[in-house]
């Protein structure tokens, strides 16, 4: 998960004729029509039949994962700390402080208490290291940022609950070779309208444990309160679940375009600007990120390809990184805060046209130094 918020910018100044490139767009084909009018048409809107064949789809591939469809990743995030069992306790959950904030939400929701952690100068993923010494470490959300694999095996070391926060990684593999969404004890996925599979809204848990899918299901199912406590409705509707289940069914193709687009990116870079750190075989690029060496230089190329008409973006702004939005000392997160200072997001996305790409790749050759 990566906030949508900007830095604010100089208009574009672009070409005659040529619309702005944006950072970020969904591709909806007429099959991923069709089969929301066919869910519309068949009158049933709560969550359903397609809810159920997506769940299905998701744990035949992350077989033999148990699946839910729920209504956010931030949903899923929380179901998966409650299906542990370690909501309402005031667990320690550790997160990475380069990500959305919506990863502190999910934490409060289940219950629970944030610790902010630092994150690695490569990956810009959660660092293994900043939590030895850190006190007792009950779960760990591990954001695989921008699809780049955290270190989950290291990571597993610490913690007694390892979650994978996939809303970035969907369709990715670790160095290993090993699926991202299938190595951590849960895994949640997102169909934001931003993600590899956008469905403006929801996203999917999975889960090893039976017991703690269960335990989901029934936080899930109003009608199975036999006392009354507490629940929200985290369902994902018959709609959203069919528009998300056509997607899920060419993501194979999606991926491959996304790894073919980055390849051309880094292909087209002049000398002095080096390819995104944290790539490697398996990763699906969910962000094209080159990283400046300082400000000055980020808001040099940012202005060089926004003059070109392409949306490039620093992503996350200083004041919006979690240990600032928490209150926390900045010395204590050196690399993030270093971090926002140097990103260059480049568009990267399902339906970038050929022609996009191409002038995409001309600007970055162009890069200033």
């Amino acid at each position: 998960m990566t906030s949508q918020h900007t830095r604010p910018a100089a208009p574009d100044a672009t070409a005659p004729h040529e619309p702005v490139i944006p950072h970020n767009g969904p591709l909806v084909t007429e099959d991923d029509v069709a089969a929301v009018s066919e869910a519309l048409r068949s009158g049933w809107l709560a969550s359903g039949p397609r809810t159920a064949a997506l769940e299905e789809a998701f744990a035949e591939r992350f077989h033999p994962r148990h699946a839910t469809a729920v209504s956010s990743g931030t949903a899923g995030l929380t179901l998966a700390l409650r299906g542990a069992g370690i909501g309402d306790t005031g667990a320690t959950v550790a997160v990475p402080t380069y990500g959305c904030s919506a990863l502190l939400d999910a934490v409060l929701a289940a219950g629970c208490t944030p610790l902010v952690v630092d994150i690695t100068e490569r990956t810009l993923n959660l660092d293994p290291g900043r939590l030895d010494g850190a006190g007792r470490v009950d779960a760990v959300i591990a954001v695989h940022t921008h699809g780049n694999a955290a270190d989950l095996d290291a990571l597993r070391a610490r913690t007694a609950l390892l979650v994978e926060d996939c809303c970035q990684s969907l369709g990715g593999h670790d160095e290993r070779g090993r699926p991202l969404g299938g190595i951590g004890d849960a895994a949640v996925f997102s169909f934001y309208a931003t993600k590899t599979i956008a469905a403006g809204e929801g996203g999917v848990l999975l889960q090893s444990d039976p017991a703690a899918f269960e335990r989901v299901r029934v936080y899930q199912d109003p009608a199975a309160r036999e006392r009354y406590a507490p629940r929200f409705n985290y369902r994902l509707a018959d709609p959203a679940a069919a528009l998300a289940l056509s997607q899920f069914r060419r993501l194979d193709r999606i991926t491959a375009h996304r790894r073919a687009l980055a390849a051309g990116y880094t292909a087209a870079l002049p000398p002095h600007v080096a390819p995104p750190p944290g790539a490697a075989d398996g990763r699906v690029p969910y962000r094209y990120c080159l990283r400046a060496a300082d400000r000055a230089q980020q808001r040099r190329w940012i202005g060089h390809l926004r003059a070109a008409g392409i949306r490039a973006d620093p992503l996350i702004p200083a004041r919006h990184l979690l240990h600032r939005q928490l209150g926390l000392e900045p010395g204590g997160f050196p690399v993030a805060e270093r971090v926002v200072d140097s990103t260059v997001s480049v568009p990267l996305f399902a339906a970038l046209t050929e022609r996009q790409a191409d002038r995409v790749t001309a600007a970055l050759a162009g890069l200033p130094a």
